[in-house]
């Protein structure tokens, strides 16, 4: 195609024709312009498609990471209100303490010092952040949908709180309340009886123990405050990024 347009080109100099040589050259030159902007709108549509394209990926990968926490959400709910039920059930066999195994009883007390914790699984959002790929997403709304879910997420205060009071307050008030007797040093494998004035557990005195029903009350209340959390969270989860695919 150069070839054909430089023979041309010169034969129209040989020829003496400048003025019909001038609409030549002017033409070339349009055409060279139009083939310029043909060349951009191209490469113009093959970067909105690849960027588009990153979008969706994007957009699909943060999906499944709120879907997985969609499943600890529930994971968690489930088995605090499993261990709560079996706490309380616990309590309850207090009605009649003569009746209970006190070994037994110790040994099921464990569940004071088990929670459930939630940790957003936010490995994409993070990168996506760090790399400027969060611009892929054109939904302005939806792009702070996102935002503010994994602030919300993140905030682990509730999770944070339940924590320290099951380290710093529950499991002493465990240990005080059902371990510092004769049977609790028994669950260790430990004799202590001829070294030791230790009692047994009274489980009439526990009835009226301020400290073990202190104990129960945080237990019970900060499990029911994270559950309540992690509920509101669930319904972001779903609604924030449904658009997602």
């Amino acid at each position: 195609m150069v070839k054909i347009f430089r023979r041309i080109r010169q034969q129209l100099l040989s020829e003496g024709k400048a003025s019909r040589y001038f609409l030549y050259a002017i033409g070339e030159i349009v055409l060279v312009v139009i083939g310029i902007l043909i060349a951009l709108q191209i490469n113009n549509y093959s970067q909105l498609q690849k960027e588009r394209n990153l979008e969706r990926s994007l957009l699909n990968s943060l999906s499944s990471d709120v879907n997985l926490d969609v499943l600890q959400i529930e994971g968690n709910t489930r088995q605090s209100n499993e261990r709560l039920s079996r706490l309380d059930s616990l309590i309850q066999t207090l009605g009649a303490a003569q009746e209970i195994n006190i070994t037994d009883f110790i040994r099921s007390s464990y569940d004071f010092v088990i929670d459930n914790y939630f940790k957003c699984n936010s490995g994409v959002f993070d990168e996506a952040v760090s790399s400027g790929k969060m611009s892929y997403i054109q939904n302005e709304k939806l792009r702070q949908n996102i935002f503010d879910y994994y602030r919300t997420a993140k905030d682990s205060y509730t999770d944070g709180t339940t924590r320290q009071i099951t380290d710093e307050v529950i499991t002493p008030l465990m240990v005080e309340s059902l371990f510092l007797n004769r049977e609790g040093f028994s669950i260790l494998a430990m004799d202590v009886q001829h070294i030791s004035s230790l009692n047994e557990l009274n489980l009439e005195s526990l009835k009226e123990n301020k400290d073990f029903w202190k104990m129960v009350m945080l237990k019970f209340g900060g499990n029911q405050e994270q559950m309540i959390r992690w509920g509101v969270m669930k319904k972001q989860d779903r609604s924030r990024v449904r658009k997602a695919k």
